[in-house]
């Protein structure tokens, strides 16, 4: 899977620009705040459906502007013809979205159209941060593989909200009927258990492939472990099962309803879930070192791109932005020699971040949201 060309009118800074890519490696660079991670939100919104900075729809739309367009054209291996995919946004927070020019009803019918792994900054914070930022990184590579994942975690969101809702009515003196705490648990431990057991499967891939990733690395020295944790998943030795997690959490969720109110949240649910990553047997996020710590978050990162090719036949389109800034040599050298043959999109102030001997790049030079030159050469 490649990124043929993108194109964006009125995104961000963006007014009206069509970009080429080579289907290896591709060097977006130029001066700060210029509009190169602005091609890389452009190109990941079809990946996710929303801005990897956090950003509203209408956040994206040029200063002045009625509404932003872009749009990308993907190749496929086996396919003759490109897929093009289109998001026009509006102020309102509209949107259309389009495939080849026939309408999508939703993100999820867009979603896994094209498959991207991101690796910025902020992501290195996947080892040291806090459950959440774990839980949304598999999210993300699953959603991308498994349209049905997407529909669980909104049927569980929703049902989530509603159980809060209920939680706030009760801590309130508000009357709740034993029917009403059943009927949102059960669709919460429904979708819950679905969601449990995708996420354990996919740990289980990328704790395989974060070992060898990382052995690499550190040629031996150090030896990972990626494990799901999850109060549904059976503590007794006994197989996972989506009847035995739903079983699980409508018990939680029924008989702890005081507890709850109390506390004024839904305790026990996927939500809580986290995925603990060890280095030697010990904790990474509290005793790696910053360099383990970058290291494990590279290994997870070119682990994902691994599972996306063993699940759909095809490696994702890497997105890096300014991430080589916040490596070293050794590890940048790494990376590339790693993502051999595969297409990459990287940010960077200076066309050297790329190590030498890469093999073929464009070099693609930005300024003021346009591009003012391309070339093979630095």
């Amino acid at each position: 899977m490649i990124v043929n060309s993108a194109t964006f009118r009125d995104f961000r800074n963006l007014r009206d620009e069509t970009i080429g890519f080579s289907p290896s490696v591709n060097v977006l660079w130029g001066m700060n705040a210029q509009g190169k991670s602005n091609i890389l939100e452009g190109i990941w919104y079809f990946a996710r459906g929303r801005s990897f900075r956090g950003a509203h729809d209408r956040d994206m739309i040029r200063n002045g502007a009625p509404a932003a367009a872009v749009s990308v054209s993907v190749g496929r291996e086996g396919n003759q013809y490109p897929v093009v995919l289109g998001a026009e946004l509006y102020h309102t927070g509209k949107k259309r979205l389009t495939r080849s020019g026939a309408p999508l009803s939703s993100v999820s019918e867009m979603i896994g159209n094209l498959r991207a792994v991101l690796f910025c900054p902020a992501h290195l914070s996947v080892v040291s941060g806090g459950p959440a930022e774990r839980r949304s990184f598999l999210d993300v590579a699953i959603a991308q593989l498994d349209p049905g994942y997407i529909a669980d975690l909104s049927l569980y969101r929703a049902a989530l909200a509603h159980r809060s809702a209920l939680l706030k009515k009760h801590a309130a003196g508000g009357t709740v009927t034993t029917e009403e705490w059943e009927v949102w648990a059960d669709r919460m431990s429904d979708a819950g258990a679905r969601i449990a057991e995708c996420r354990a499967k996919y740990v289980e891939k990328l704790s395989r492939f974060v070992s060898a990733f990382f052995e690499e690395m550190t040629e031996g020295r150090e030896t990972p472990s990626v494990s799901y944790r999850s109060h549904l998943l059976p503590q007794d030795g006994e197989e996972f099962t989506v009847d035995r997690g739903r079983a699980a959490l409508f018990e939680k969720l029924t008989t702890n309803v005081e507890r709850e109110s109390a506390a004024g949240a839904t305790l026990w649910g996927v939500h809580k879930d986290d995925v603990r990553l060890t280095l030697d047997g010990n904790d990474a996020r509290l005793f790696a070192s910053q360099g383990q710590q970058r290291s494990f978050a590279l290994a997870m990162k070119l682990s994902e791109g691994e599972i996306s090719r063993e699940l759909s036949g095809e490696y994702p389109v890497f997105l890096l932005d300014d991430v080589f800034s916040e490596l070293d040599a050794s590890r940048r050298r790494y990376i590339m020699d790693r993502l051999s043959g595969r297409q990459i999109i990287v940010t960077s102030c200076e066309p050297s971040v790329v190590p030498d001997g890469s093999g073929t790049a464009r070099f693609i030079e930005i300024e003021g949201g346009r591009v003012k030159r391309q070339s093979s050469e630095k």
